[in-house]
């Protein structure tokens, strides 16, 4: 029966697809503050007779896995590192995306910018200044940006830079993913609460290394199984059609 052939083909098409988000998955194990993918699928069922039926696999859709990656310290103090649900809010030449890659700097023109230069954002969508030759900047817990001013003879003072824009995104699970670790949202960005911002560190990825790879190997066996199953059912309806169309005996 062809029905016999589509199931298998669907399986191959959401084994294929469930390949590629795991491939990505482990190309993606040391890049900073990403979030694996994972796929989800459905059952397609379709009547072929009296009583009967032929469920085919449907690709749904992909969503991010949230959990937190590690944080590990790096010293510098102008990477941040985000605990709880929140994102950083930068300015793109597309509009405002969403990152949690905290490797941040100082533009040359002295605006605080994210790790491919796109501007840091604060909580009312302005761009945050942070002047050169200043003393150690010091990021708080809750990302605001201040600095210490010694003058003779009188209290150290501190100035205040900034507070850095943190956001929770309405339906995380359907983040649309542009590369470069920025995401778009749909909806209204929230103000996150809970949150805290750690100095001189960042987020690694929250891929779980031996868990993708020995996925990928599963993977990798079951559409070659699945690719066989399809080989074969073509073999049996080509081997039935040429004995269906030989010369009569």
């Amino acid at each position: 029966m062809e029905n016999a052939l589509y199931v298998a083909l669907s399986q191959q098409m959401a084994l294929r697809r469930m390949l590629d988000v795991t491939a990505n998955n482990v190309a993606n194990m040391n890049t900073t503050a990403y979030r694996a993918e994972r796929p989800v699928f459905d059952d397609f069922v379709s009547r072929v007779g009296k009583g009967d039926q032929t469920a085919f696999v449907v690709d749904r859709a992909t969503y991010t896995d949230l959990r937190e990656g590690t944080i590990t310290t790096t010293g510098n103090p102008l990477d941040i590192a985000i605990r709880g649900d929140a994102w950083l809010q930068v300015q793109t030449p597309d509009g405002p995306r969403y990152t949690r890659d905290g490797r941040l700097n100082r533009s040359p023109d002295g605006a605080l910018v994210s790790v491919d230069g796109h501007p840091v954002l604060d909580g009312d969508g302005n761009m945050i200044d942070v002047p050169e030759d200043v003393g150690p900047i010091t990021v708080a817990a809750d990302g605001t940006l201040s600095y210490t001013v010694e003058a003779a003879g009188e209290e150290v003072q501190t100035v205040e830079l900034g507070r850095i824009g943190l956001f929770t995104l309405p339906n995380p699970e359907g983040l649309q993913r542009e590369g470069s670790g920025l995401v778009a949202a749909t909806g209204q960005p929230q103000p996150a609460t809970d949150v805290t911002v750690v100095q001189g560190a960042v987020e690694g990825s929250n891929v779980q290394p031996i868990v993708e790879m020995v996925r990928l190997v599963d993977l990798t066996r079951a559409y070659g199984l699945a690719s066989r199953l399809t080989e074969t059912e073509n073999d049996r309806q080509r081997n039935a059609i040429n004995k269906l169309g030989g010369p009569a005996s």
